[in-house]
C-alpha cells in the first residue's frame, strides 16, 4: 500500500487507534484522528501532552491502526517518531482541524505536531466478530 492508498483510506469515516509503550513496556492505547501525510511521506498527528506523548519521550516507536467503518479493511502502521514540533504550520493545521470537527476544547490542548516515519504497513482484513 503506497501513500496515495493511505490518503484515500484516511478520507473514509472510521476509527484510529494509536498504541505506544513506555520505557518499561506498558502499552497505552488512545483514539486518534487519521494523520496528515506530508509531501516527504511522513505521517503527522496532533497530540496533547498526556500519556501518549509521555510514552513517546521514553520510546519513539508506535503503532497506528485505522479501521474504516464501511468494510473493516483497514491498516496497521508501524511508526517511528522523526520530529516533534511545538509550533508552526503543522501544529496550526491540527488545531484548525479539531476546531472544524467541533472539538474546540481539545483543539486548545493540542501541543505537539508529531512527524512519524512509516516503517511498515500491514493490511487489516475484514473479520466479522460474530454472525447472527
Amino acid at each position: 500500500m503506497d501513500l496515495k492508498d493511505l490518503e484515500r483510506l484516511f478520507q473514509k469515516e472510521g476509527i484510529g487507534v494509536m498504541g505506544i509503550a513506555d520505557g518499561e513496556g506498558w502499552v497505552n492505547l488512545a483514539i486518534y484522528s487519521p494523520p496528515i501525510i506530508t509531501s516527504e511521506g511522513t505521517l503527522v498527528f496532533g497530540t496533547t501532552q498526556r500519556l501518549t506523548y509521555k510514552n513517546l519521550t521514553e520510546n519513539p516507536r508506535a503503532m497506528f491502526m485505522y479501521v474504516p467503518q464501511e468494510d473493516w479493511n483497514g491498516v496497521r502502521i508501524r511508526l517511528r517518531l522523526a520530529k516533534d514540533e511545538t509550533s508552526g504550520k503543522w501544529l496550526e493545521k491540527w488545531k484548525e482541524r479539531f476546531h472544524a470537527m467541533g472539538y474546540t476544547s481539545l483543539a486548545k490542548e493540542i501541543r505537539h505536531a508529531l512527524h512519524f516515519k512509516v516503517e511498515e504497513v500491514r493490511p487489516l482484513k475484514e473479520r466479522p466478530f460474530c454472525k447472527g
